[in-house]
């Protein structure tokens, strides 16, 4: 039940979902040749058009200043773990 109520919630997201036919499209075909199959091809290459392209989200970039400080804190951490003292504590404290 959950799952069909977020598909009618967010009907963008079944539409991503669905399996999607890779077969050759039918409006990147050869020219069709009959009146009727040329107003059906100029119908889709319109809404093709008018669709657009997806505009998938870039992944924003990180800044340098960023990454240099962050890169010699791990290498700090690094040369603190490398650099540690083993304490072996003996059972006999008394």
């Amino acid at each position: 039940m959950a799952i069909a109520a977020n598909f009618r919630k967010y009907a963008e997201a079944m539409a991503l979902q669905l399996v999607l036919p890779l077969g050759k499209p039918k409006w990147n075909g050869k020219r069709p040749t009959t009146e009727l199959g040329r107003a059906i091809r100029a119908y889709i290459t319109a809404v093709m058009k008018a669709r657009g392209r997806i505009a998938y989200p870039e992944q924003a970039a990180i800044p340098q200043w960023w990454k240099d400080p962050q890169s010699a804190a791990r290498k700090f951490a690094r040369g603190m773990k490398s650099e540690q003292l083993v304490i072996h504590w003996s059972a006999d404290l008394t």
